[in-house]
């Protein structure tokens, strides 16, 4: 009674330390979420600062030298920094293309323009004109050269070398990697100068983040199968909680499966528009002339799917009109295919039965034989007198143990010999009779190795129909009913002229 007025308080402490451990381990998990999201975080800021230092060096490659001018051509001018005031109207660049910087100069007061006489000149008198630019023409004798060199045509100001376009993915990740990037870090900074790649660049950055996202996917999914199977066996976790994580574990692994899947189909699919060549039409017309049905699927999808359909149409009856079939053979060859796939799957099965039960027979039939060995030769008696030893339990032992083996043989040998794989009242009966001709253990030994025989041709013969099966899909053994060559007569006939 005090054992159960206890009862209560264990059950109580009981489910108190299942829902400590609950918590223990829910506290785990959620301090893992933390310290990967803070992995994440410290990744991508890692990525921004690697893409921000990266971003200048892959600019400046872009940027290309101003070419000279063409000989007899004035230089363009540069483009002036962004906050230089223009040069005033009147002032010219010198020779050379350099424009003069505007403004006054640091530390010093803005004067005004030089007269024509230079510094030296006084003030301009009052009522004389402005100072005028001397013109840009040739002179005279310049002009009335006749065997003047004509000067090159004029660059047009937008005529300058284009500059470079977007970056390709290798100088990127070049560069990525010169910061000291790798793994998750590299893929976080590629993303970063995705926008300033070109067209291509971007296709093959997009299809190495798919990639590197399976993996990635792949890696967290195995860590946490590993972590789920860890919980299902640890020997702490009540029922429900490992069957729970064994379900998890299980969609885990639907969930790897269908990753994998889908990243072989990526690597290994073929272009659906792709036309059959002359060697798959050959292979699968003979597939089909065996009786497969299976090789027209799929073929209609795709812009050569009609086309890839005709032409194995066509090459399947220029094959079955060499081997002289006509449609009808070719109806009755696909229907014996079809029979024979059902006789495979049941062939399956029987032989799996026939196996097991062929092997359990013949460990009875020496544990039956060493029981035989057992019995005194003098106190030696027949099965069927063994037999009612073992069910009425009376006599020696080892007369009863010999009668219990010689019953466990019977059963086993009655389901191996049996084409249903399920034992038969005559099956066992042909046993005893075959058992209680032995009058000795030598006789004994002989029926049992006659038995061991039997069963043996019992377990060879699925194998050997399977062959008949094989023979016939393949052609190497002649049918049952041939077909007639095309123009000619069945076999044993003849037409005589009248």
């Amino acid at each position: 009674m005090a054992g159960l007025s206890g009862l209560p308080y264990f059950l109580q402490y009981q489910d108190q330390a299942q829902q400590q451990a609950m918590q223990r381990q829910y506290a785990q998990i959620q301090m893992a979420q933390f310290q990967q999201q803070q992995q994440d975080r410290q990744r991508q800021q890692a990525a921004l600062a690697a893409a921000g230092n990266a971003l200048p060096q892959l600019l400046a490659g872009q940027q290309q030298p101003q070419l000279p001018p063409p000989p007899g051509q004035a230089s363009q001018p540069m483009q002036q920094p962004q906050g230089m005031q223009p040069a005033p109207q009147g002032m010219q660049a010198p020779q050379g293309g350099v424009p003069l910087p505007s403004g006054p100069v640091p530390g010093q007061m803005s004067r005004p323009p030089l007269p024509v006489g230079g510094a030296g000149g006084g003030m301009p008198a009052r009522g004389l004109p402005p100072f005028r630019p001397l013109p840009t023409s040739a002179s005279p004798t310049q002009a009335a050269s006749p065997a003047s060199i004509p000067a090159p045509p004029t660059a047009s100001p937008g005529s300058q070398q284009p500059a470079q376009g977007p970056l390709t993915l290798e100088s990127a990740v070049k560069v990525l990697q010169d910061q000291g990037l790798s793994g998750a870090d590299l893929m976080a900074g590629l993303s970063q100068l995705t926008p300033i790649l070109d067209s291509q660049a971007k296709s093959q950055a997009a299809q190495l983040q798919q990639q590197f996202q399976h993996q990635l996917q792949l890696a967290q999914l195995q860590e946490r199968y590993d972590s789920l199977r860890q919980r299902a066996e640890d020997n702490s976790a009540n029922r429900a909680d490992r069957e729970q994580a064994h379900q998890d574990s299980l969609g885990i692994q639907q969930q790897m499966l269908q990753i994998r899947r889908e990243s072989l189909n990526s690597r290994l699919q073929g272009d659906p528009n792709s036309a059959l060549d002359k060697e798959d039409l050959s292979f699968m017309a003979q597939q089909y002339l065996a009786g497969d049905r299976t090789v027209l699927q799929n073929l209609g999808r795709g812009v050569q799917g009609s086309k890839n359909i005709v032409a194995l149409r066509n090459e399947v009856r220029k094959q079955a009109q060499e081997q002289g079939m006509t449609g009808r053979d070719l109806a009755a060859s696909v229907a014996e295919f079809e029979g024979v796939k059902s006789g495979e799957r049941a062939l399956g099965t029987r032989t799996a039965q026939a196996g097991m039960a062929v092997n359990e027979a013949s460990q009875f039939a020496d544990i039956a034989q060493e029981a035989s060995k057992a019995v005194p030769r003098s106190q030696f008696v027949p099965a069927n007198k063994a037999l009612n030893a073992y069910q009425t339990n009376t006599g020696d032992p080892k007369i009863v143990a010999f009668g219990a083996a010689t019953n466990s043989l019977i059963n086993a040998y009655a389901r191996a010999v049996s084409p249903s794989g399920t034992p038969t009242v005559s099956d066992k009966e042909h046993a005893r009779e075959m058992l209680n001709t032995a009058q000795t253990p030598e006789q004994y030994a002989s029926v049992v190795s006659m038995m061991k025989r039997e069963m043996a041709a019992a377990q060879q013969s699925p194998g050997q129909v399977r062959s008949e099966f094989r023979e016939a899909v393949t052609r190497k053994a002649p049918m049952a009913n041939p077909p007639p060559p095309a123009g000619g007569l069945p076999a044993g006939w003849s037409v005589t002229e009248h």
